[in-house]
């Protein structure tokens, strides 16, 4: 038996759905921070190319970039928990798969299964906008910010206590997180979305096609400048996460442990920052506020990153760009969501992360041939400012908070 809707009345039964979506995100970026530092070591059985890696990556960004909105548009038209439980479903076999393969191709079809079915993020982005009122939806969404946190720091720690065990013992206990945040939601996750709140049948359908459903997603009044904001902050990102481990080898003579140190790093300040800081920065300044002052600060911490003598100014160089993104993505999102009504939120979750998932396909490829060929500091020079572009976006085309934020307050 299904658990019964949820009455949003009670802040406790809102609460409790909080704190069970908390753990749902918790586990599946576990799921992924159990694998990716070890994704170079998982496929050398196969080569040593670093391409197969890139592909790998790509694959999975690429499906998610396709499907993402698919499954928020289906989410709208059946509920959250069905595509909840479908896409943790699909992460899992993704991971079963990947650990069982024989043969890269078999490899890549996993990446590509776990991309298309990958649409848990936005969902239950979704599912924390139909909760929670607008007013307090930049906290909430910290809160998931601190469950990506979370995940990725706890997540590399314990791939590398299984490793010893056996190579593929990480990619099962991945996969099995997934399993046990879809029986979590099974359980215990209330449906948000009554009958009546939900898309129609022709409007839903309409947006199967991937391409129709991005272009109805950035049809939405106010949604196509806050996706080209969070492309740009995801694009510096990506080129971030591409060039900073060869960077810091190759400037401070940085280990493997040394590199795998400075992403937990990272995962402690999104901690500390999504968890608790911005709970208090929201209280004083408005959400647009918010995200014109702190873009700027990550985009001075990129481009900085580089430029520091020591391996302990490049960190803190890291901090001041992961302090400003870490403030600005929640208000983001608060805010994007205010765009939509409650038969869209599904479809404008699924284009954010479509479009993050794009910017993570682009963003290595611009950023190692800006490393190679033009300067090792350019893929942060860029970084920065892609942010810089995204903040010029924000603060050109958002003038106050979304129409449809003062009908919902």
């Amino acid at each position: 038996m299904s658990p019964p809707e949820l009455d949003n009345s009670h802040p406790a039964h809102r609460r409790r759905a909080t704190a069970i979506i908390f753990g749902i995100v918790l586990l599946d970026m576990m799921g992924i921070g159990l694998i990716a530092p070890l994704t170079p070591y998982l496929t050398e059985r196969f080569s040593d190319s670093a391409i197969q890696v890139g592909v790998l990556t790509a694959a999975y960004s690429a499906a998610q970039f396709i499907f993402a909105p698919v499954l928020g548009a289906l989410s709208d038209r059946f509920g959250r928990r069905p595509v909840l439980i479908f896409s943790l479903l699909g992460t899992a076999i993704g991971y079963f798969i990947f650990a069982q393969a024989q043969v890269f191709w078999l490899l890549v079809a996993a990446r590509l299964l776990d991309g298309a079915t990958g649409g848990n993020i936005s969902t239950a982005q979704a599912y924390i906008a139909d909760i929670t009122p607008p007013k307090d939806r930049a906290k909430t969404f910290g809160l998931m910010g601190a469950a990506f946190g979370l995940g990725f720091t706890l997540g590399p720690g314990l791939g590398a206590a299984l490793s010893p065990l056996h190579q593929m013992a990480p990619v099962w206990a991945a996969g099995g997180f997934a399993l046990i945040a879809m029986i979590c939601v099974i359980v215990f996750l209330p449906e948000t979305l009554t009958p009546e709140r939900r898309a129609t049948g022709s409007e839903s359908f309409a947006n199967l096609n991937p391409a129709s459903g991005l272009a109805r997603a950035f049809a939405i009044a106010g949604v196509p400048s806050f996706l080209l904001c969070i492309f740009g902050i995801a694009f510096a990102h990506a080129e971030m996460r591409a060039s900073l481990g060869i960077y810091a080898k190759q400037r401070f003579d940085f280990t493997q442990h040394n590199a795998e140190f400075m992403f937990v790093f990272m995962g402690v300040i999104a901690i500390i920052v999504q968890g608790g800081l911005i709970r208090i920065v929201s209280r004083f300044v408005g959400d647009r506020k918010l995200v014109l002052s702190t873009l700027p600060l990550a985009a001075v911490g990129f481009i900085l990153l580089p430029l520091g003598a020591t391996w302990q100014l490049m960190l803190g160089a890291m901090a001041l760009a992961a302090v400003g993104m870490g403030l600005a993505g929640p208000n983001l999102n608060s805010m994007l969501s205010r765009c939509a009504g409650e038969r869209e939120q599904g479809l404008v979750m699924g284009a954010s992360q479509s479009v993050s998932s794009l910017a993570l396909v682009v963003g290595p490829m611009i950023a190692t041939p800006l490393y190679d060929h033009v300067g090792t500091a350019w893929p942060f020079v860029s970084a920065g400012g892609s942010i810089l572009l995204g903040w010029f976006v924000f603060a050109a085309l958002v003038k106050s908070p979304p129409a449809k934020a003062a009908s919902e307050s």
